[in-house]
Protein backbone atom coordinates (compact mmCIF):
# COMPACT_ATOMS: atom_id res chain seq x y z
CA UNK A 1 0.00 0.00 0.00
CA UNK A 2 2.51 2.74 1.08
CA UNK A 3 4.96 2.09 -2.30
CA UNK A 4 3.70 4.67 -4.35
CA UNK A 5 4.47 8.27 -3.43
CA UNK A 6 3.11 9.95 -6.62
CA UNK A 7 -0.87 10.08 -6.81
CA UNK A 8 -3.24 9.12 -9.52
CA UNK A 9 -6.22 11.29 -10.30
CA UNK A 10 -9.07 9.44 -12.56
CA UNK A 11 -11.59 11.14 -14.57
CA UNK A 12 -14.87 9.30 -14.30
CA UNK A 13 -17.35 8.65 -17.00
CA UNK A 14 -19.20 6.28 -18.83
CA UNK A 15 -16.51 3.76 -19.18
CA UNK A 16 -16.71 3.61 -15.57
CA UNK A 17 -19.91 3.19 -14.97
CA UNK A 18 -20.56 -0.11 -15.06
CA UNK A 19 -20.63 -2.17 -11.35
CA UNK A 20 -17.55 -3.25 -9.93
CA UNK A 21 -15.29 -0.56 -11.95
CA UNK A 22 -14.84 2.14 -9.42
CA UNK A 23 -13.93 -0.34 -6.92
CA UNK A 24 -11.46 -1.75 -9.55
CA UNK A 25 -10.05 1.27 -10.01
CA UNK A 26 -9.61 2.06 -6.37
CA UNK A 27 -7.51 -1.62 -6.45
CA UNK A 28 -5.30 -0.50 -9.20
CA UNK A 29 -4.29 2.47 -7.77
CA UNK A 30 -6.73 5.86 -8.04
CA UNK A 31 -6.13 8.43 -5.16
CA UNK A 32 -8.91 10.90 -6.51
CA UNK A 33 -11.87 11.20 -9.03
CA UNK A 34 -12.09 13.92 -11.25
CA UNK A 35 -16.00 14.80 -12.72
CA UNK A 36 -15.53 17.16 -15.60
CA UNK A 37 -18.03 19.45 -15.29
CA UNK A 38 -17.95 19.78 -19.49
CA UNK A 39 -19.90 16.58 -19.74
CA UNK A 40 -22.90 14.78 -18.00
CA UNK A 41 -25.66 16.61 -16.28
CA UNK A 42 -26.10 17.15 -13.15
CA UNK A 43 -27.78 13.87 -12.20
CA UNK A 44 -25.08 12.12 -13.70
CA UNK A 45 -22.37 14.08 -11.75
CA UNK A 46 -24.26 13.62 -8.51
CA UNK A 47 -24.58 9.81 -8.88
CA UNK A 48 -20.71 9.46 -9.83
CA UNK A 49 -19.97 11.48 -6.73
CA UNK A 50 -22.02 9.28 -4.53
CA UNK A 51 -20.47 6.46 -6.26
CA UNK A 52 -17.36 7.89 -5.41
CA UNK A 53 -18.55 8.42 -1.53
CA UNK A 54 -19.43 4.65 -1.27
CA UNK A 55 -16.13 2.99 -2.76
CA UNK A 56 -14.26 4.99 -0.38
CA UNK A 57 -16.39 3.15 2.39
CA UNK A 58 -15.59 -0.15 1.04
CA UNK A 59 -12.06 -0.21 0.03
CA UNK A 60 -11.48 1.69 3.93
CA UNK A 61 -9.41 4.59 3.16
CA UNK A 62 -9.89 8.23 1.59
CA UNK A 63 -10.56 9.05 -1.77
CA UNK A 64 -10.63 12.73 -3.09
CA UNK A 65 -13.67 14.57 -4.94
CA UNK A 66 -12.42 17.04 -7.71
CA UNK A 67 -14.87 19.33 -9.50
CA UNK A 68 -13.35 20.31 -12.91
CA UNK A 69 -14.98 23.23 -14.22
CA UNK A 70 -15.76 23.81 -17.65
CA UNK A 71 -14.78 27.81 -17.68
CA UNK A 72 -15.84 30.30 -20.21
CA UNK A 73 -16.14 28.04 -23.87
CA UNK A 74 -15.73 30.11 -27.51
CA UNK A 75 -17.41 28.44 -30.64
CA UNK A 76 -17.75 28.75 -34.33
CA UNK A 77 -21.10 28.84 -35.16
CA UNK A 78 -23.39 25.74 -35.68
CA UNK A 79 -23.97 26.91 -39.46
CA UNK A 80 -20.56 27.63 -40.68
CA UNK A 81 -19.54 25.92 -43.82
CA UNK A 82 -16.48 23.29 -43.25
CA UNK A 83 -14.01 24.39 -45.59
CA UNK A 84 -9.79 24.02 -45.41
CA UNK A 85 -7.83 27.18 -44.93
CA UNK A 86 -4.14 26.68 -46.03
CA UNK A 87 -1.55 29.10 -45.42
CA UNK A 88 -1.79 33.13 -46.59
CA UNK A 89 -5.90 32.93 -46.81
CA UNK A 90 -7.66 35.16 -45.32
CA UNK A 91 -10.92 35.34 -43.23
CA UNK A 92 -13.18 37.06 -40.93
CA UNK A 93 -14.86 36.60 -37.56
CA UNK A 94 -17.69 37.95 -37.19
CA UNK A 95 -20.59 38.68 -34.10
CA UNK A 96 -23.33 38.62 -36.52
CA UNK A 97 -23.60 38.08 -40.20
CA UNK A 98 -22.22 35.62 -42.60
CA UNK A 99 -20.86 36.47 -45.91
CA UNK A 100 -18.19 35.26 -48.17
CA UNK A 101 -14.78 35.33 -46.73
CA UNK A 102 -16.28 35.10 -42.79
CA UNK A 103 -17.50 32.74 -40.28
CA UNK A 104 -19.69 33.82 -37.88
CA UNK A 105 -18.57 33.27 -33.54
CA UNK A 106 -20.96 32.22 -30.78
CA UNK A 107 -20.08 35.34 -28.49
CA UNK A 108 -20.87 38.45 -28.28
CA UNK A 109 -18.17 40.98 -27.75
CA UNK A 110 -15.70 38.49 -29.42
CA UNK A 111 -13.46 41.67 -31.70
CA UNK A 112 -13.39 42.82 -27.52
CA UNK A 113 -11.15 40.63 -26.77
CA UNK A 114 -8.73 40.32 -29.24
CA UNK A 115 -5.62 42.36 -28.94
CA UNK A 116 -2.87 42.72 -31.81
CA UNK A 117 -0.72 40.19 -29.78
CA UNK A 118 -3.30 37.66 -30.27
CA UNK A 119 -3.54 34.48 -32.43
CA UNK A 120 -6.96 33.04 -32.78
CA UNK A 121 -6.60 28.80 -32.57
CA UNK A 122 -9.01 26.83 -33.67
CA UNK A 123 -9.74 23.05 -32.16
CA UNK A 124 -6.73 21.52 -30.90
CA UNK A 125 -4.38 23.54 -32.80
CA UNK A 126 -5.12 24.26 -36.05
CA UNK A 127 -6.18 26.35 -38.09
CA UNK A 128 -4.32 28.85 -36.31
CA UNK A 129 -4.66 32.91 -37.60
CA UNK A 130 -2.76 36.08 -36.69
CA UNK A 131 -4.86 39.23 -35.87
CA UNK A 132 -4.00 41.28 -38.64
CA UNK A 133 -6.88 44.15 -37.89
CA UNK A 134 -9.34 44.26 -35.46
CA UNK A 135 -13.01 46.60 -35.94
CA UNK A 136 -15.82 46.24 -33.65
CA UNK A 137 -17.96 43.18 -34.27
CA UNK A 138 -14.91 42.10 -36.69
CA UNK A 139 -12.08 40.48 -36.53
CA UNK A 140 -9.82 40.53 -39.64
CA UNK A 141 -6.82 37.49 -39.79
CA UNK A 142 -4.46 35.44 -41.87
CA UNK A 143 -3.95 31.82 -41.88
CA UNK A 144 0.06 30.78 -40.41
CA UNK A 145 -0.91 27.27 -39.68
CA UNK A 146 -3.34 25.35 -42.05
CA UNK A 147 -6.54 23.41 -40.65
CA UNK A 148 -10.17 22.97 -41.03
CA UNK A 149 -13.04 25.17 -39.86
CA UNK A 150 -16.27 23.45 -39.04
CA UNK A 151 -19.25 23.87 -36.78
CA UNK A 152 -19.01 24.02 -33.27
CA UNK A 153 -15.51 24.06 -33.45
CA UNK A 154 -13.99 25.41 -30.18
CA UNK A 155 -11.63 28.73 -30.33
CA UNK A 156 -8.64 29.91 -28.37
CA UNK A 157 -7.40 33.35 -28.12
CA UNK A 158 -3.90 34.10 -27.29
CA UNK A 159 -3.36 37.38 -24.98
CA UNK A 160 -6.73 38.09 -24.80
CA UNK A 161 -8.11 41.07 -23.54
CA UNK A 162 -10.09 40.23 -19.98
CA UNK A 163 -13.81 40.80 -21.48
CA UNK A 164 -14.74 36.48 -20.66
CA UNK A 165 -16.16 36.20 -17.26
CA UNK A 166 -13.72 34.12 -15.02
CA UNK A 167 -16.74 32.25 -13.37
CA UNK A 168 -19.85 31.45 -16.22
CA UNK A 169 -23.33 31.10 -15.43
CA UNK A 170 -22.52 27.33 -16.18
CA UNK A 171 -19.68 27.15 -13.74
CA UNK A 172 -22.13 28.88 -10.84
CA UNK A 173 -24.42 26.35 -11.16
CA UNK A 174 -22.18 23.60 -11.44
CA UNK A 175 -20.17 25.25 -8.11
CA UNK A 176 -23.61 25.18 -5.85
CA UNK A 177 -23.58 21.52 -6.94
CA UNK A 178 -19.95 20.94 -6.28
CA UNK A 179 -20.93 22.35 -2.67
CA UNK A 180 -23.58 20.88 -2.00
CA UNK A 181 -21.76 16.98 -2.87
CA UNK A 182 -19.60 18.17 -0.68
CA UNK A 183 -16.21 18.11 -3.36
CA UNK A 184 -12.92 18.20 -1.90
CA UNK A 185 -11.29 20.06 -4.75
CA UNK A 186 -12.61 22.43 -7.46
CA UNK A 187 -10.69 22.96 -10.29
CA UNK A 188 -11.03 26.47 -12.22
CA UNK A 189 -10.11 26.43 -16.00
CA UNK A 190 -8.72 29.05 -18.05
CA UNK A 191 -7.22 31.03 -15.12
CA UNK A 192 -5.71 34.12 -16.65
CA UNK A 193 -5.02 35.97 -13.30
CA UNK A 194 -4.65 35.81 -8.73
CA UNK A 195 -7.70 37.54 -8.91
CA UNK A 196 -9.36 34.55 -10.93
CA UNK A 197 -8.69 32.05 -8.14
CA UNK A 198 -9.69 34.59 -5.73
CA UNK A 199 -12.93 34.92 -7.56
CA UNK A 200 -13.19 30.95 -6.60
CA UNK A 201 -11.92 30.78 -3.40
CA UNK A 202 -14.32 33.86 -2.01
CA UNK A 203 -17.44 32.25 -4.40
CA UNK A 204 -16.45 29.02 -1.63
CA UNK A 205 -16.38 30.36 1.14
CA UNK A 206 -20.00 32.29 0.85
CA UNK A 207 -21.62 29.29 -0.49
CA UNK A 208 -19.99 27.25 3.20
CA UNK A 209 -17.47 24.85 1.37
CA UNK A 210 -13.66 24.56 2.48
CA UNK A 211 -12.83 22.59 -0.62
CA UNK A 212 -9.22 23.54 -1.91
CA UNK A 213 -8.61 25.33 -5.27
CA UNK A 214 -6.76 24.18 -8.10
CA UNK A 215 -5.73 26.80 -10.81
CA UNK A 216 -5.58 25.06 -14.31
CA UNK A 217 -2.74 26.45 -16.18
CA UNK A 218 -3.70 26.56 -19.69
CA UNK A 219 -3.34 29.82 -20.96
CA UNK A 220 -0.33 31.62 -21.61
CA UNK A 221 -1.51 34.90 -19.96
CA UNK A 222 -1.70 31.89 -16.57
CA UNK A 223 1.62 30.86 -17.24
CA UNK A 224 3.30 34.59 -17.38
CA UNK A 225 1.69 35.34 -13.86
CA UNK A 226 2.29 31.81 -12.29
CA UNK A 227 3.78 32.82 -9.44
CA UNK A 228 1.00 34.87 -8.04
CA UNK A 229 -1.05 32.30 -9.27
CA UNK A 230 0.39 29.57 -7.17
CA UNK A 231 0.52 32.13 -3.96
CA UNK A 232 -3.35 32.16 -3.88
CA UNK A 233 -4.22 28.57 -5.34
CA UNK A 234 -4.47 25.54 -3.13
CA UNK A 235 -2.65 23.75 -5.90
CA UNK A 236 -2.30 23.99 -9.58
CA UNK A 237 -2.52 21.36 -13.00
CA UNK A 238 -0.77 21.21 -15.83
CA UNK A 239 -3.25 21.11 -18.42
CA UNK A 240 -1.49 20.60 -21.50
CA UNK A 241 -4.04 20.32 -23.94
CA UNK A 242 -5.12 24.12 -24.13
CA UNK A 243 -1.84 25.17 -23.35
CA UNK A 244 -0.31 23.16 -26.32
CA UNK A 245 -3.14 24.85 -28.34
CA UNK A 246 -2.51 28.32 -27.09
CA UNK A 247 1.59 28.37 -27.18
CA UNK A 248 2.20 25.67 -29.54
CA UNK A 249 3.39 22.17 -28.74
CA UNK A 250 6.86 23.17 -28.65
CA UNK A 251 6.62 25.21 -25.57
CA UNK A 252 5.10 22.56 -23.31
CA UNK A 253 7.57 20.38 -22.19
CA UNK A 254 9.71 23.52 -20.32
CA UNK A 255 6.31 24.63 -19.63
CA UNK A 256 5.37 21.88 -17.62
CA UNK A 257 8.81 21.36 -15.92
CA UNK A 258 9.10 24.67 -14.34
CA UNK A 259 5.27 24.57 -13.29
CA UNK A 260 5.84 21.63 -11.42
CA UNK A 261 9.22 23.21 -9.90
CA UNK A 262 7.85 26.69 -9.03
CA UNK A 263 4.13 24.69 -7.08
CA UNK A 264 6.54 22.92 -5.24
CA UNK A 265 8.77 24.87 -4.10
CA UNK A 266 5.83 27.13 -2.85
CA UNK A 267 4.71 23.64 -0.93
CA UNK A 268 1.36 23.33 -3.43
CA UNK A 269 0.56 20.55 -5.12
CA UNK A 270 0.35 19.96 -8.60
CA UNK A 271 -1.31 17.46 -10.69
CA UNK A 272 0.21 16.53 -14.46
CA UNK A 273 -2.37 15.94 -16.96
CA UNK A 274 -3.86 15.91 -20.45
CA UNK A 275 -2.79 12.74 -22.64
CA UNK A 276 -0.56 10.82 -20.48
CA UNK A 277 -1.53 7.54 -21.42
CA UNK A 278 -3.82 8.83 -24.66
CA UNK A 279 -3.13 5.60 -26.67
CA UNK A 280 -4.85 3.71 -23.59
CA UNK A 281 -8.62 4.65 -24.73
CA UNK A 282 -8.05 2.22 -27.55
CA UNK A 283 -5.23 0.14 -26.60
CA UNK A 284 -4.52 -2.20 -23.63
CA UNK A 285 -0.93 -0.94 -23.29
CA UNK A 286 0.99 2.62 -23.77
CA UNK A 287 3.41 3.68 -26.20
CA UNK A 288 7.21 3.74 -24.39
CA UNK A 289 6.87 7.62 -25.32
CA UNK A 290 3.73 7.87 -23.16
CA UNK A 291 5.79 6.12 -20.32
CA UNK A 292 8.50 7.73 -20.68
CA UNK A 293 6.49 11.08 -20.15
CA UNK A 294 4.52 10.03 -17.60
CA UNK A 295 8.42 9.05 -15.93
CA UNK A 296 9.50 12.39 -16.59
CA UNK A 297 6.49 14.29 -14.68
CA UNK A 298 6.82 11.88 -11.90
CA UNK A 299 10.15 12.54 -11.57
CA UNK A 300 10.33 16.35 -12.14
CA UNK A 301 8.14 16.16 -8.60
CA UNK A 302 4.75 16.15 -9.90
CA UNK A 303 2.07 15.57 -6.97
CA UNK A 304 0.07 13.62 -9.30
CA UNK A 305 -0.78 12.14 -12.82
CA UNK A 306 -3.95 12.40 -14.20
CA UNK A 307 -6.04 10.10 -16.94
CA UNK A 308 -8.92 11.71 -19.00
CA UNK A 309 -10.44 9.89 -21.45
CA UNK A 310 -8.36 7.20 -20.80
CA UNK A 311 -10.44 6.63 -17.89
CA UNK A 312 -13.77 8.32 -18.22
CA UNK A 313 -14.58 7.11 -21.80
CA UNK A 314 -11.96 4.43 -22.84
CA UNK A 315 -11.77 0.86 -23.39
CA UNK A 316 -9.38 0.28 -20.69
CA UNK A 317 -9.84 2.38 -17.87
CA UNK A 318 -8.88 -0.10 -15.29
CA UNK A 319 -5.86 -1.23 -17.11
CA UNK A 320 -4.68 2.54 -17.40
CA UNK A 321 -4.77 2.98 -13.94
CA UNK A 322 -2.69 -0.14 -13.05
CA UNK A 323 0.02 1.17 -15.77
CA UNK A 324 -0.16 4.36 -14.20
CA UNK A 325 0.98 3.19 -11.31
CA UNK A 326 3.68 0.60 -12.57
CA UNK A 327 5.47 3.23 -14.06
CA UNK A 328 4.95 5.76 -11.15
CA UNK A 329 6.45 3.63 -8.98
CA UNK A 330 9.08 2.86 -11.12
CA UNK A 331 10.26 6.17 -11.96
CA UNK A 332 10.59 7.03 -8.09
CA UNK A 333 13.12 4.89 -8.08
CA UNK A 334 15.02 8.08 -9.84
CA UNK A 335 18.33 8.78 -7.26
CA UNK A 336 16.35 12.40 -7.35
CA UNK A 337 13.41 13.81 -7.35
CA UNK A 338 13.36 17.08 -8.76
CA UNK A 339 10.62 19.18 -7.31
CA UNK A 340 11.73 18.72 -3.94
CA UNK A 341 11.64 21.91 -1.88
CA UNK A 342 14.76 23.62 -1.53
CA UNK A 343 14.33 26.54 1.47
CA UNK A 344 14.75 25.93 4.26
CA UNK A 345 13.47 29.12 5.89
CA UNK A 346 9.85 27.79 7.03
CA UNK A 347 7.14 30.43 7.20
CA UNK A 348 6.64 29.71 10.91
CA UNK A 349 7.51 27.51 13.80
CA UNK A 350 5.53 24.76 13.06
CA UNK A 351 7.08 24.65 9.75
CA UNK A 352 10.31 24.48 11.46
CA UNK A 353 9.32 21.69 13.51
CA UNK A 354 8.13 19.72 10.54
CA UNK A 355 11.34 20.62 8.70
CA UNK A 356 13.31 19.52 11.54
CA UNK A 357 10.94 15.86 11.29
CA UNK A 358 11.93 15.70 8.33
CA UNK A 359 15.70 15.85 8.72
CA UNK A 360 15.53 13.43 12.02
CA UNK A 361 14.04 10.86 9.96
CA UNK A 362 16.30 10.98 7.43
CA UNK A 363 19.05 10.49 9.49
CA UNK A 364 18.01 8.15 11.95
CA UNK A 365 16.73 5.86 9.57
CA UNK A 366 12.67 5.88 10.26
CA UNK A 367 10.42 3.84 8.72
CA UNK A 368 7.90 6.23 8.26
CA UNK A 369 6.88 9.71 9.63
CA UNK A 370 3.61 9.95 11.45
CA UNK A 371 1.59 13.07 11.31
CA UNK A 372 -1.58 13.34 13.05
CA UNK A 373 -3.63 16.44 12.05
CA UNK A 374 -6.05 18.55 12.20
CA UNK A 375 -6.50 20.84 8.85
CA UNK A 376 -3.68 18.72 7.16
CA UNK A 377 -1.12 21.36 7.37
CA UNK A 378 1.74 19.43 9.21
CA UNK A 379 1.39 16.62 6.70
CA UNK A 380 1.78 19.38 3.54
CA UNK A 381 4.88 20.59 4.70
CA UNK A 382 6.41 17.27 4.76
CA UNK A 383 5.19 16.35 1.76
CA UNK A 384 7.15 19.13 0.03
CA UNK A 385 10.32 17.95 1.03
CA UNK A 386 9.48 14.87 -0.98
CA UNK A 387 11.22 12.85 1.43
CA UNK A 388 11.05 9.25 0.78
CA UNK A 389 9.54 7.60 4.14
CA UNK A 390 5.24 7.05 3.81
CA UNK A 391 3.93 9.93 5.60
CA UNK A 392 0.96 8.34 8.02
CA UNK A 393 -1.75 11.41 8.29
CA UNK A 394 -4.34 10.58 11.00
CA UNK A 395 -6.86 13.30 10.36
CA UNK A 396 -9.56 13.94 12.72
CA UNK A 397 -12.03 15.00 10.25
CA UNK A 398 -12.92 13.19 6.83
CA UNK A 399 -12.52 16.09 5.11
CA UNK A 400 -9.23 16.61 6.33
CA UNK A 401 -8.18 13.07 5.15
CA UNK A 402 -9.71 13.51 1.59
CA UNK A 403 -7.83 16.68 0.73
CA UNK A 404 -4.90 15.09 1.75
CA UNK A 405 -5.43 12.40 -0.90
CA UNK A 406 -3.00 14.26 -3.45
CA UNK A 407 -0.08 15.23 -1.57
CA UNK A 408 3.07 13.79 -2.48
CA UNK A 409 3.86 10.69 -0.25
CA UNK A 410 1.05 11.44 2.28
CA UNK A 411 -1.26 8.51 3.39
CA UNK A 412 -3.95 9.84 5.15
CA UNK A 413 -6.98 8.02 7.36
CA UNK A 414 -9.10 8.32 10.22
CA UNK A 415 -8.43 8.68 13.79
CA UNK A 416 -10.58 10.33 16.64
CA UNK A 417 -9.41 13.25 19.20
CA UNK A 418 -7.84 11.56 22.20
CA UNK A 419 -8.19 12.84 25.07
CA UNK A 420 -4.65 13.50 26.24
CA UNK A 421 -1.73 13.82 24.08
CA UNK A 422 0.07 10.79 25.31
CA UNK A 423 -3.10 8.86 24.26
CA UNK A 424 -2.93 11.03 20.68
CA UNK A 425 0.62 9.20 20.48
CA UNK A 426 -0.54 5.86 21.74
CA UNK A 427 -4.01 6.14 19.09
CA UNK A 428 -0.94 7.44 15.50
CA UNK A 429 1.46 4.75 16.35
CA UNK A 430 -1.27 1.90 16.44
CA UNK A 431 -2.94 3.54 13.23
CA UNK A 432 0.50 3.90 11.75
CA UNK A 433 0.51 -0.61 12.06
CA UNK A 434 -3.05 -1.39 11.32
CA UNK A 435 -3.59 1.06 8.47
CA UNK A 436 0.17 1.80 7.07
CA UNK A 437 1.26 -1.64 7.60
CA UNK A 438 4.17 -0.69 9.69
CA UNK A 439 5.54 -3.41 11.40
CA UNK A 440 5.91 -3.86 15.32
CA UNK A 441 9.34 -2.87 16.40
CA UNK A 442 10.08 -0.34 13.68
CA UNK A 443 11.67 3.02 14.74
CA UNK A 444 9.21 6.30 13.36
CA UNK A 445 9.63 9.99 13.75
CA UNK A 446 6.13 11.37 15.40
CA UNK A 447 4.98 14.88 15.39
CA UNK A 448 2.45 16.29 18.07
CA UNK A 449 1.25 19.27 19.64
CA UNK A 450 0.24 20.17 23.38
CA UNK A 451 -2.80 20.34 23.06
CA UNK A 452 -4.81 17.51 21.13
CA UNK A 453 -7.25 18.45 17.84
CA UNK A 454 -5.91 21.70 17.82
CA UNK A 455 -4.64 23.31 14.55
CA UNK A 456 -1.24 24.93 14.38
CA UNK A 457 -0.11 23.64 17.76
CA UNK A 458 2.57 20.48 16.67
CA UNK A 459 6.03 21.69 18.42
CA UNK A 460 6.46 18.00 19.73
CA UNK A 461 8.93 15.42 17.46
CA UNK A 462 9.91 12.25 19.24
CA UNK A 463 11.17 8.69 17.54
CA UNK A 464 9.14 6.32 18.79
CA UNK A 465 8.64 2.67 18.10
CA UNK A 466 5.12 1.02 16.88
CA UNK A 467 3.97 -1.45 19.08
Amino acid sequence: MLERRTKIVATLGPATDAPGVLDRLVAAGMDCARLNCSHGDADALKRRAADVRDAAQRCGRPLGLLFDLQGPKLRLNGDTAEQMMQTGDTITFSEDGPGPGRVIVDFVGFSRLVTERSQVVIGDGVPRFAVEAIRPGEVDCRTISPGRLAPRKGINVTHARPELPAITEKDAIDLELAVELEADFVALSFVRSAQDIEELATRLKDLGSRARTIAKIEKIEAYERLDEIVKVANGVMVARGDFGVEAGVARVPLMQKDTIFRATQAGKLVITATQMLESMIQAPEPTRAEATDVANAVIDGTSAVMLSAETSVGSYPVEAVTTMAEIAEAAEASPVIHGRALSVEPESAAGAVMHAAVNLAGEIGAGALVVPTSTGGAPRAVSKYRQRLPIIAPAHETRVANQLTLEWGVYPTMMGVAETVDDMIDMALETARDFGGIASGTDVVLTAGRRTGTPGATNLIMVREIP
